[in-house]
């Protein structure tokens, strides 16, 4: 059964290589070969990167963005107390206006993923305390708890109440089995007792705890009379409901001033003792009875916390959304520049807009061709989250997508600052406000290494399931690199064989190992996230064709391709040395990426215009320069 669900899925994301092409390809593939249709629908474009499922949602959160005096406010320069305060009355706003709901993350995801990712267009730092609001507290009372929980949901969806989610402490993160912070029960009172028992217990980085939680769901050990059955989620009361006084034998600091999302109150939380109602563990999995007997749907403790942490996924979705936001945003930001800012010429009275520099054309369009792309996967994976039944691969595929995002927006908002030159320094020009406050998508909501090490233990898993079978291996060589690079499916091939290569290799380097099983795979975690990103790519690509197939939206085609050969050069060194591609051709493919990039820098207007940006999310470029003197 388990075997045919693989296949099933396998199947379903794979590009069909029974034949080489096939009638649509070669339509599609022509495109390439002209000049790009100038005559963009942009409307058309617009439904396109925001999905027919999210995009009324997305507009009405546009509109909620674009009238709303509080987003009108200035930002930039504040000091941490008024920008946690600004930040705080934004997010009750959106609150009290329903934009989304405590429920969303289970009934309607689209909704509360699509409303994300307009905030995240604005200001990282709404997303943030939006997302520890709604998924990192709403999250383990949605999917965790049961109908006595329920009395929670409805202050916290206006935001009457704020919650925070206690998970990582001083000297755990990612290794969540790890953490040391103790919630021993007590059969004469029926009462949990919350402690952290060492400096390193403490939980560290809590979004929201410093000033404006009343509850946090918190991750301790639940241990009945020295038995410990392994991480479990409690609701702990932080402050009083009414006072918001701090409750007894609990410590709350401020974590500081940080390189980003400085409008965020992270806290450090010490428990002393602190006391909570049987009722408060959140129960849908595993119980306690009024007389200490331990009770779960699982028979270890492993598989217990594996289900407690499952929901969790979403928050990855989430936060991947603030790379999305971010990088439209600020590409936009540096194209619209690129257009009007002008310097050199072909005679020293004529200067031209740096737009039509080869280098700025490929600074700016490739990561404008991947952006678009990785939305369109993302797209893909909240459909599948929206299934009663989620497909085996789902939690490996967030994990991935979180990652390649992450490190991928980093970069790309790092491009955009240097190709506004020093006005893209400048914070009130919102580009360098979004590299300070996405670094820490990197690491947080999973350590993105740590997350492509996932991605590959699921890959190394289910090829032990699978029978043996290859990709017929390709070779690219000839005297027309184009018509081989303009080719959908050598270019699925080129990426197929590399993740079956990269799988194999990191097979035998684990194989051949003679440590134990931890450490031969601990010492294979090169290799692993290379696989990582050869998969991610691969499927990627195969989604944006099979998007491509049922909706041919122009530019889709050169953006496909642009990312592809983008892709390929980022790796062509192992292409060649693995005879996928002969020196020869392999030559030619930066000027097939410059070429891709002058077409597309065409239409790039109408792309950044599809994106509907509100106009207080960024500076005019006008603005921009004008704004000066």
């Amino acid at each position: 059964m388990y075997k045919n669900r693989i296949e099933i899925i396998k199947k379903h994301l794979e590009v069909n290589n029974s034949q080489t092409t096939n009638n649509k390809d070669e339509v599609l593939e022509k495109e390439l070969f002209n000049s790009i249709d100038t005559n963009i629908n942009v409307g058309e474009l617009k439904l396109l990167i925001d999905s027919v499922e999210e995009s009324k949602y997305k507009d009405e959160t546009r509109e909620f963005i674009r009238n709303h005096p509080k987003f009108k406010e200035n930002f930039i320069g504040l000091d941490m107390a008024t920008y946690r305060q600004l930040v705080l009355e934004q997010c009750a706003a959106i609150a009290n206006r329903g934009l989304i709901h405590f429920t969303d993350i289970k009934n309607n995801l689209h909704r509360y993923i699509g409303a994300l990712e307009m905030f995240a267009l604005y200001n990282n730092n709404i997303l943030t305390k939006l997302s520890v609001q709604y998924t990192l507290f709403g999250g383990p009372i949605i999917f965790l708890g049961t109908s006595r929980h329920e009395k929670y949901i409805e202050d916290a969806n206006t935001l009457k109440t704020m919650g925070c989610f206690a998970m990582t402490e001083i000297g755990h993160g990612s290794n969540v089995r790890g953490i040391e912070t103790t919630a021993h029960y007590d059969k004469q009172t029926k009462e949990f007792i919350i402690h952290s028992p060492t400096p390193t217990s403490e939980k560290f980085w809590i979004g929201c705890a410093y000033l404006h939680a009343t509850y946090a769901v918190v991750f301790a050990n639940l241990i009945i009379d020295g038995t410990n059955y392994g991480i479990h989620a409690f609701i702990v009361p932080l402050r009083c409901p009414k006072s918001g006084a701090i409750m007894k034998g609990i410590t709350i600091k401020d974590c500081g001033h940080k390189l980003g999302l400085n409008g965020i109150d992270n806290g450090q939380i010490r428990f002393d003792q602190v006391r909570i109602p049987r009722e408060n563990l959140l129960n849908k999995y595993s119980d306690v009875s009024e007389d200490g007997v331990y009770k779960s749907q699982f028979n270890t403790p492993i598989k217990n916390f594996a289900a407690t942490m499952s929901p969790f996924i979403v928050g990855r979705m989430a936060i991947t959304k603030g790379c999305s936001g971010a990088a439209k945003t600020s590409l936009s930001i540096a194209i619209e520049f690129s257009h009007i800012r002008k310097q050199f010429g072909p005679s020293s009275n004529k200067e031209l807009p740096l737009i039509t520099l080869s280098s700025q054309q490929r600074r700016l369009m490739a990561p404008l061709a991947r952006t678009i792309l990785f939305d369109l996967y993302i797209q893909r994976l909240t459909n599948e989250l929206c299934q009663e039944k989620l497909p085996a691969s789902i939690h490996a595929h967030c994990s991935g997508i979180k990652a390649v995002y992450s490190w991928f927006c980093v970069a790309a908002l790092q491009t955009c600052r240097e190709a506004c030159g020093g006005q893209g320094y400048r914070s009130a020009n919102r580009i360098a406000e979004f590299k300070n406050d996405c670094d820490i998508i990197c690491t947080y909501e999973g350590d993105n290494t740590v997350l492509m090490q996932q991605l590959a233990k699921y890959l190394l898993g289910v090829k032990q399931k699978q029978t043996n079978t290859t990709t017929n291996r390709i070779y690219l060589d000839g005297e027309d690199a184009k018509s081989l690079f303009f080719n959908f499916s050598n270019i699925n091939q080129l990426f197929e064989t590399r993740e079956e290569m990269r799988l194999a290799e990191l097979k035998q380097i684990i194989d051949n190992s003679k440590e134990s099983a931890y450490f031969a795979f601990n010492n294979a975690i090169p290799w692993a996230v290379k696989l990582g990103f050869a998969h991610m790519t691969k499927i990627v690509f195969q989604n944006s064709i099979n998007t491509l197939k049922l909706k041919n939206v122009k530019p889709l085609t050169h953006l496909i391709m642009l990312d592809a050969l983008v892709s390929i050069e980022e790796d062509l060194g192992w292409f060649v040395s693995n005879h996928l591609i002969s020196p020869n051709v392999a030559q030619s493919i930066p000027f097939l990426i410059q070429d891709l990039c002058f077409e597309v820098t065409k239409v790039s207007k109408q792309i950044i215009a599809s994106f509907d940006i509100p106009e207080n999310c960024k500076p005019s470029s006008k603005d921009l320069i004008s704004d000066l003197f």
